[in-house]
């Protein structure tokens, strides 16, 4: 997995491309948990260019979420979900703990 960096208004953007799954998840890791101590308004993951994501993939994204909300100050935001991840994420009811938008747009909003 790749992936770039991006600041707009305090806002950290991670433009994800591959898979997020156990091989990959890792490397992300140790960047969110990094992310996480920063003073962000919110880390949003751009995941246009994801087509999968497996159960390791699922933890770290509540893991990371799980560590903004005892800070009190930041979120984790996904957007640009692809529509087999989508349906994923709807059985998985993972939007119901990570807030999901359609578009990078809505969530800088």
């Amino acid at each position: 997995m790749d992936y770039t960096e991006e600041l707009q208004n305090d806002n950290l953007l991670l433009h994800l491309d591959g898979n997020l799954d156990m091989l990959n998840a890792g490397i992300l890791k140790e960047r969110m948990l990094e992310a996480v101590k920063n003073n962000h308004n919110f880390i949003i993951l751009d995941l246009s260019n994801v087509g999968f994501v497996d159960s390791s993939g699922f933890g770290l994204l509540i893991l990371i979420n799980e560590k903004l909300k005892k800070l009190g100050k930041n979120k984790l935001r996904i957007a640009n979900v692809s529509r087999s991840v989508q349906q994923v994420f709807r059985i998985s009811k993972i939007s119901e703990v990570v807030d999901v938008f359609p578009s990078l747009e809505e969530a800088l909003q």
